[in-house]
């Protein structure tokens, strides 16, 4: 094998980023429109490091390392991923790729590195077993099949804004709603939200900014975007992400505040997002949750959605440069 050239990826290769994830798993194909946004827009205070693989000139890979701002994450996590096309993947090749990109991120200071795959990509999970990595935890991952379930989850949207707004909720889109707290309203509730959400990593505090530029992405037209309202404050909501090139339409967020759980309205706002992609023709829609999350998986096996391969989080630790 030729020894492979890392070079950084430019704002230019973001569309190649996206063709060599899509090659690396194509069950889930990478649109290159979200992906140019995502490297336009970086988190706040957020150290990224992307990067192109080539053998003999050829883009064989991409791979990347993440963190939040050192000050926050005093344990040191790290993100890092590297996908490949299979077409010229190989054992040592896959094991010299994230090697390499671990390596990276520990020199610049990590010091527990979080690698992920799917189910379903035995070469990458062996690779990372093989380079020390142990299982962390997993999220498990649905889908719904809208042409099966249509008739029953329009008529269950149907009755569950009915209800609600008996109890004096009220079912919208963000494009409808002209209240005073408006997108402010909706960023109090997703951080309330997000800190109830299982996982091995600090959840990080999320920027206004940071905020508007995940509800302002290519894939999230605010018309899709569903709230729910007691008065003027936002309690609850959820969203499908529908890319605008190629990809699987995912459930970005589901999530009620936690002053009105237990009472169906997280529920009811996710089936006014289906109902919705029902009648734009949408034939299936996938959602993924972790492992631990009890709420939303009861949700999700009542709505009628099917398992699919779990994706897995791996750990390892490294010891900074």
């Amino acid at each position: 094998m030729a020894n492979p050239v890392f070079r950084p990826a430019t704002l230019d290769d973001a569309a190649l980023a996206a063709d060599l994830s899509t090659a690396s798993y194509p069950g889930e194909p990478q649109d290159p429109v979200v992906t140019r946004f995502r490297w336009t827009h970086p988190k706040d205070g957020w150290s990224v490091g992307r990067f192109i693989v080539e053998v003999d000139t050829k883009p064989v890979a991409f791979t990347y390392w993440a963190h939040g701002p050192w000050s926050l994450v005093p344990e040191r996590h790290c993100d890092i991923g590297a996908e490949m096309d299979p077409a010229c993947e190989s054992d040592e090749l896959l094991d010299l790729v994230w090697k390499w990109i671990a390596g990276q991120a520990s020199a610049d200071g990590a010091r527990i590195i979080h690698a992920y795959a799917a189910e379903d990509q035995p070469n990458i999970l062996e690779s990372l077993r093989r380079l020390g990595y142990e299982r962390d935890r997993s999220d498990k991952v649905w889908e719904l099949d809208l042409k099966k379930h249509g008739r029953q989850l329009l008529a269950e949207a149907t009755a569950a804004r009915d209800r609600m707004k008996n109890e004096g909720i009220e079912l919208l889109p963000l494009s409808e709603w002209q209240g005073t707290e408006t997108l402010q309203g909706l960023h109090a509730l997703n951080e309330a939200a997000e800190q109830d959400i299982p996982t091995s990593q600090p959840i990080l505090a999320q920027s206004f900014a940071d905020f508007m530029d995940r509800i302002n992405s290519p894939n999230l037209p605010h018309d899709r975007l569903w709230i729910a309202l007691h008065g003027a404050r936002a309690v609850a909501m959820s969203f499908l992400r529908f890319p605008p090139v190629r990809g699987n339409v995912w459930t970005g967020f589901t999530c009620s505040h936690p002053d009105y759980r237990g009472r169906g309205i997280a529920t009811a706002v996710k089936l006014q997002s289906l109902a919705q992609a029902i009648e734009l023709g949408i034939p299936a829609v996938r959602t993924a949750n972790d492992s631990e999350n009890a709420p939303m998986l009861h949700i999700n096996e009542r709505l009628g959605y099917d398992a699919r391969p779990e994706y897995v989080s791996l750990v390892k630790w490294v010891n900074s440069q």
